[in-house]
């Protein structure tokens, strides 16, 4: 199996620790993991928390060598519990009656991650807004994201995953950090047949957005009053606060004017959780590590947004990027949140609103002139 550094990186200023990464250097890790995505009612966490219990307490107290077989996120928002999980992890959540309770997305999804630092000065998801989230959007290929302290990981559905490698193979080395014999297989496949000149991948884009136009953004968004902070646990202290993260998991008990939003991630020995800043205090000074300053959350969508719908982190996430705002991207079942730097908030907020206007113009544009050609046309005067 393949293995990879990780890096710990500072997204205000972006910086990592580790080797500077040129250009040249980017590469696109296929990650060994099968995922699936699933939804856990607001009214039947009680249902699942033993499941969930049995789940977490295996990350907890496993070393970095148990923890690297699993692949886990766990997201509260308004809307439900939203719980990313590799497979062997959903056979614990679904193993008794609670399975009812719990929605699971029939795809089953796998991860991408491309190296920190790869792409230049630009931090979190924004570094891979243009080079990777935008390409395949533009090839019609749906992504679900999640963003950890250390890397910003890119799902992409099974079916979709040759195409999305197809489709970036362009501009990134592909390496496999994976046994499975089929994504040997694949990446061995791809390398023939970009290295042949006669069988040279040429993969048109599907979206009819030109890459020089701003890309619309369709979904509403709102912005969190509350404040957020981004950290990440120290693995050797997971023991001592795993009791801590549990209590803000399934019993935390927040004000109803308080906006929802809770995260834990635990992928190897990156453990990273997004909290409502004010419960930092809780935790021993030397069980974290985060950047100074607070996060702010804007939220896409009203409803679910479904997972077949392509482009839409690419929407939000192209804007930003081009002005160099760091941001923190979390989907769920039901919605997209995205978090932005406190003192970045007003400028993501005028480029997202601008985006929106310019979206609706053209809506309201192309409507008008579709009831122009629909209308009785005048020749000389009169009704043809």
């Amino acid at each position: 199996m393949t293995s990879f550094r990780r890096f710990s990186l500072d997204r205000r200023a972006g910086s990592a620790s580790g080797r500077i990464i040129t250009a040249m250097d980017s590469t696109l890790h296929l990650l060994g993991h099968e995922l699936h995505v699933a939804s856990v009612p607001k009214d039947s966490l009680s249902v699942v928390t033993h499941s969930l219990l049995q789940l977490l307490l295996r990350l907890f107290r496993g070393d970095s060598g148990a923890r690297r077989s699993h692949f886990f996120s766990f997201t509260e928002t308004d809307n439900d519990y939203s719980i990313i999980l590799d497979t062997q992890l959903l056979h614990i959540l679904t193993s008794n009656s609670s399975a009812n309770k719990i929605e699971v997305d029939k795809a089953k999804w796998r991860p991408l991650v491309v190296e920190v630092g790869a792409l230049g000065s630009l931090t979190g998801l924004s570094k891979i807004a243009a080079s990777v989230i935008g390409p395949l959007a533009d090839h019609d290929v749906s992504v679900f994201c999640l963003s950890t302290n250390q890397e910003d990981y890119v799902m992409v559905r099974e079916e979709d995953l040759e195409k999305a490698l197809q489709c970036l193979s362009k501009k990134f080395r592909l390496t496999c950090d994976s046994d499975r014999k089929s994504d040997l297989s694949l990446l061995a496949s791809l390398e023939r047949r970009i290295g042949s000149l006669d069988s040279a991948i040429k993969l048109q884009p599907i979206t009819k957005c030109c890459h020089d136009l701003p890309r619309p953004i369709v979904h509403p968004y709102t912005c969190s009053r509350n404040k957020f902070s981004i950290c990440s646990i120290v693995p050797r202290s997971l023991p001592s606060v795993g009791t801590l993260l549990l209590d803000l998991m399934l019993y935390n008990r927040r004000s109803t004017s308080d906006d929802v939003f809770f995260s834990l991630s635990v992928v190897d020995d990156d453990i990273s959780v997004v909290l409502d800043s004010r419960d930092l205090a809780r935790f021993p000074e030397d069980a974290l590590y985060f950047s100074e300053g607070s996060w702010r959350l804007i939220k896409i969508g009203e409803g679910q947004l479904g997972f077949d719908e392509c482009g839409i982190v690419a929407q939000v996430s192209a804007p930003l990027a081009q002005a160099e705002i760091s941001t923190y991207y979390i989907c769920t079942y039901y919605t997209d949140n995205t978090l932005i730097p406190e003192e970045s908030v007003g400028e993501a907020l005028r480029l997202l609103n601008e985006r929106l206007a310019a979206t609706t113009c053209a809506e309201n544009g192309l409507r008008t002139a579709e009831s122009l050609l629909d209308s009785p046309v005048l020749l000389n005067g009169a009704h043809s």
